[in-house]
């Protein structure tokens, strides 16, 4: 037994010496040491004393090439896994590191260290949260119990501030009697294809907002358009039917309304188009106070003639970051629309607002208008052709625009309102850059 065991510490001894593997080192040695006698026994007994000593000679050679051998190969697979794009570590089979290669530890001296130890051990040595090492450890035994291993998603914060998503994965190896052995574990950068399907799934949905959009167009189009062509048409026939100058002159008088009641139906459609479709309009930061200003220099006379008072409370350096069309265009159906609902038996009253909110801004619009039954109406209130109050200038564009304006800039709106109280409008948009 004694002999057994020191004969095994010189291998390992030998081994460590050659940088290779104890169980290779011992495999070579034990069957050069244990050939000679075999040998010498067969020799001696032919009496081939010549062969013996040139097979003496000739195993220290057989040794050397076998030793070499294994060293090459070593080194063969070392360097595919130490080259291969990916992390990839070996685990024993109570979690400590055997092997890392330098995707997943990228400073030698850290993947030096880390080899012996468990994830608290290394945890502690870096510096970092204990969490991180119960994650480790509750996934290492997940995958041990699983037979398949374990694979998850990861997305983590890098450096340069960008985040980074890897596919992660533990696979046990097991003995024939089903002990678990290793633990391999591997993960792979998929922050490209995280950020491709996450393109996609967001053409998707615009797809999809879009089909919805153009069948709400279909309806709108049979609703607005049907009726003003019909009464055209049948001008024309009465045209057709009489010569008499007077009529023709009354005939044409009913033709402009329906033309000019067709063309505004389809200059707001290929508006609405313009913002769904222009993805390469101009960003940049808009100073609150001089769009407040054209917009009350653009409804003046309509201001003037209902004796309308506006309000503002926001700082004088107040902006609001996106396309200046968009920002002038949202803030003049949201005022225009609080002029024209607004409520006979009281003085019109606008207060237009705006709070920092950090990276945005709010933007409200309050009336004391007719308001808005939320109950019966919020789910279709910014629906396209949809009316609210009998106003025989309501189209049911002006909403359907704004709220598509505001989304087209990654921002928000929704409303809060009562009947006979009033409304106030909230957009959300960013400060800027």
């Amino acid at each position: 037994m004694t002999k057994n065991v020191s004969n095994k510490l010189v291998y390992y001894i030998f081994g460590m010496l050659l940088g290779l593997p104890f169980v290779a080192v011992a495999t070579c040695l034990h069957a050069w040491l244990t050939a000679i006698p075999v040998t010498l026994q067969l020799l001696v007994h032919e009496q081939q004393t010549n062969e013996l000593l040139w097979i003496i000679d000739f195993a220290p050679v057989v040794l050397c090439c076998a030793i070499g051998y294994i060293g090459r190969t070593k080194d063969f697979y070392e360097s595919i896994l130490n080259n291969i794009p990916a992390d990839v570590v070996v685990f024993d089979k109570i979690h400590r590191y055997l092997y890392a290669n330098p995707y997943a530890i990228k400073n030698p001296k850290y993947r030096r260290k880390i080899i012996g130890m468990d994830d608290y051990e290394y945890c502690a040595y870096r510096k970092r949260d204990r969490k991180y090492a119960d994650e480790r450890r509750n996934q290492f035994i997940t995958a041990k119990n699983n037979e398949g291993g374990l694979t998850w998603e990861e997305t983590m914060k890098a450096p340069d501030g960008n985040y980074v998503t890897h596919l992660r994965g533990l696979y046990p190896v097991k003995d024939n009697n089903g002990e678990l052995r290793l633990m391999i574990g591997y993960a792979l950068d998929i922050s490209d294809r995280k950020r491709l399907e996450d393109r996609k799934a967001k053409l998707i949905e615009q797809l999809r907002e879009r089909n919805k959009k153009l069948n709400d167009f279909s309806s709108i189009i049979a609703h607005n358009v049907r009726a003003p062509l019909s009464n055209i048409a049948s001008v024309i026939d009465l045209i057709d039917d009489t010569d008499d100058l007077e009529q023709l002159s009354m005939l044409h008088a009913y033709l402009r309304p329906s033309v000019e009641s067709v063309s505004e139906v389809l200059n707001q459609l290929v508006d609405a188009l313009h913002v769904m479709q222009d993805a390469d309009i101009e960003y940049r930061n808009n100073t609150l106070h001089d769009c407040i200003e054209l917009v009350v220099s653009t409804l003046a006379i309509e201001i003037e003639s209902c004796g309308a008072r506006l309000r503002r409370k926001f700082d004088a350096d107040a902006t609001l970051y996106g396309p200046p069309e968009y920002i002038n265009s949202i803030l003049l159906n949201l005022v225009s629309n609080a002029l024209k609902y607004r409520s006979a038996e009281r003085e019109p009253e606008i207060t237009i607002s705006a709070e920092d909110w950090g990276e945005v801004v709010l933007l409200s619009v309050a009336d004391n208008g007719l308001g808005i039954d939320m109950k019966s109406h919020g789910d279709k209130l910014f629906k396209i052709g949809k009316v609210f109050h009998d106003n025989p200038g309501a189209k049911g564009f002006g909403l359907f625009m704004t709220k598509s304006q505001v989304e087209s800039m990654n921002g928000k709106i929704w409303v809060e309102s009562e009947p006979c109280k009033g409304s106030t409008f909230f957009v959300q948009l960013k400060k800027g850059r």
